[in-house]
């Protein structure tokens, strides 16, 4: 289904009617590992977006690149989650890829964290970082599960939040349905952190990039960005947003506009001094591709 499809305000039962009207995706044997919990339950025309996340983990194992090449923005992405979470909190990380953020908040903060994703192949390696991890101040678990249909209680969570997670479900509906479900486990109060690229930052970038001579960035095939006033006005009877935090705009008019434009075809190096640079610098304006949605569990 594509975005022109949707309607402009998708209630709770149609999402959950188109949800079950597609066929689960069935393939025990398509990955091999130890991972003994497999997904049954994925919408069949999620499989290929999930098989290339299956493919990377396989390709970057332990790396941090396995859920983002840009290690730089991921490590900062990391320190920016850590604000909203306290000591003693259960947290959810919802595509967890092989758990280096959720690692990362576990040596910050005494916390109980369960990564999921629906990649056995990442979740093998983050078993793999987790044995290795050294001292930690939380408790890390993770598991093979699918964002669409948690296998948790209600209430569960104090805090839940998703890094690239909501773009790679595919369409607007299993985003909303995601969200749903972020919603479910969450307890009344609690806060779900989505870190995600919306169609409005892309297009305002690419307006900057293209002011400067630049071609315009276009989204890989798997990403499904999401529409921000749609989103907010879906989420509006569920959560209450408490901020959105532009943590990334400097970092991208640097990174992805300037530098390009002395540069033209220069090697990026994801960790070299620009990038590190640009991410320690205050994040002014709304250029980044990645923003943070700080939104707060409405008690009912």
């Amino acid at each position: 289904m594509s975005s022109e499809e949707v309607p402009t305000h998708v209630e709770k039962n149609e999402i959950n009617a188109s949800f079950v009207r597609h066929t689960p995706s069935r393939h025990p044997s398509a990955d091999s590992g130890n991972v003994s919990n497999r997904l049954t339950d994925l919408p069949r025309d999620l499989e290929p977006i999930r098989h290339h996340w299956e493919q990377r983990g396989r390709k970057y194992g332990l790396s941090p690149s396995a859920s983002w090449v840009d290690e730089t923005m991921l490590q900062r992405e990391g320190l920016v989650l850590a604000r909203y979470i306290n000591d003693d909190d259960t947290v959810l990380d919802a595509g967890c890829a092989n758990g280096y953020t959720t690692l990362q908040l576990a040596r910050m903060r005494q916390i109980r964290i369960t990564g999921i994703d629906y990649a056995p192949s990442m979740i093998e390696h983050a078993n793999v970082n987790l044995s290795r991890a050294g001292h930690i101040k939380g408790a890390a678990f993770f598991k093979v599960n699918n964002f669409l249909k948690l296998d948790f209680a209600d209430n569960t969570f104090d805090k839940v939040y998703t890094k690239r997670t909501l773009i790679n479900l595919g369409s607007p509906i299993y985003q909303k349905a995601a969200i749903l479900e972020a919603h479910r486990v969450l307890k009344p109060g609690g806060l779900f952190m989505v870190s995600e690229v919306t169609v409005q930052s892309s297009e305002k970038l690419n307006r900057l990039r293209q002011k400067l001579g630049l071609e315009a960035m276009s989204p890989l095939w798997h990403n499904c960005y999401l529409d921000e006033p749609e989103i907010l006005r879906f989420i509006e009877p569920y959560f209450e947003v408490k901020r959105i935090k532009h943590f990334s705009s400097t970092y991208y008019v640097l990174t992805w506009a300037i530098y390009p434009f002395f540069v033209r075809n220069g090697q990026r190096n994801y960790r070299g001094f620009l990038h590190r640079v640009s991410a320690l610098l205050p994040q002014i304006g709304d250029y980044g591709l990645q923003k943070l949605y700080v939104l707060k569990k409405r008690s009912r």
